[in-house]
């Protein structure tokens, strides 16, 4: 959303793995990415010097709500070169997806069936932020999608940490492959 709508900045209201009560908020810059750490310091300075203008209540200004991003983000992924939804059609996938209640409940199933995936079992796909598990993607509390997994015949289990920046998969004998190498074995 950030890019695309040229902005200058973003800001995530998320508690990421954590629960409710630790809702904070996750910067970003023009492009759409984590500010740095130099970026951070200097936004620390300038509440710390209290540099800003504070606006009265009264003069906050206006705001506008807009909930087309999952889709234009699932737009961009398919035009991508390298996806290929005529391969993963006819490849008839079985995927089970947990999100831990979180968007990714509603971007993830989307995604898969924009893809042509097959069949497409939700675990925790309601977007309540009250996780059913611990959110952290690792094995020992992905027992559940594992078992899931396996039994029922899937191709791929897919999870999803709560803010959804972070990916973990399971293969289809049920054993996880760790969220530390998703981007490597894409990247690979």
């Amino acid at each position: 959303a950030v890019t695309l709508e040229k902005a200058g900045g973003g800001i995530i209201l998320t508690a990421s793995h954590n629960p409710i009560q630790w809702n904070a908020l996750k910067l970003l810059n023009e492009k759409g990415e984590f500010i740095s750490a130099a970026d951070g310091a200097l936004v620390l300075k300038i509440a710390e010097e209290e540099r800003f203008d504070f606006a009265n209540v009264e003069k906050l200004g206006s705001y506008e709500k807009n909930d087309h991003y999952i889709r234009k983000h699932i737009e961009l992924i398919k035009k991508h070169k390298l996806v290929d939804t005529k391969a993963i059609k006819k490849a008839k996938f079985k995927i089970v997806v947990d999100a831990v209640n979180s968007t990714g409940g509603i971007a993830i199933p989307e995604l898969l069936e924009e893809l042509g995936v097959k069949k497409i079992k939700r675990l925790y796909c309601e977007p309540t932020g009250r996780f059913p598990h611990n959110p952290e993607p690792l094995p020992e509390h992905l027992r559940e999608i594992c078992k899931v997994v396996k039994k029922g015949g899937y191709d791929l289990g897919i999870v999803v940490d709560p803010d959804v920046d972070r990916l973990a998969l399971v293969q289809e004998d049920g054993v996880p492959f760790g969220e530390e190498y998703t981007l490597v074995a894409v990247a690979d």
